[in-house]
């Protein structure tokens, strides 16, 4: 799926105002993001959700084969009541 999201702005604009290329870059780029279908979007950036109330946490909590850190890690969500939502884009 091809995405497109183009604004147009006059020079004096830029003269006149803060607004450089570099904003202008950044708000296509959040615009795109924002009008991306989910799909598509998880394909662009790895995206996660780390619910330590899932049975998927509670499995991890009791497997002592996996490192101490990422069950602290879970834990210390539980405790503090929150979920952990990330995301993450490895650019080569």
């Amino acid at each position: 799926m091809k995405n497109r999201v183009e604004v147009k702005v006059t020079p004096e604009l830029l003269k006149q105002t803060q607004v450089n290329d570099e904003y202008l870059f950044r708000d296509l780029a959040r615009k795109m993001v924002s009008d991306m279908p989910i799909e598509e979007l998880h394909k662009l950036i790895k995206l996660t959700k780390t619910d330590p109330f899932s049975k998927d946490s509670f499995r991890v909590l009791h497997d002592y084969s996996i490192p101490e850190h990422e069950r602290m890690r879970i834990q210390l969500l539980k405790e503090e009541n929150l979920l952990l939502y990330e995301a993450e884009c490895n650019l080569k």
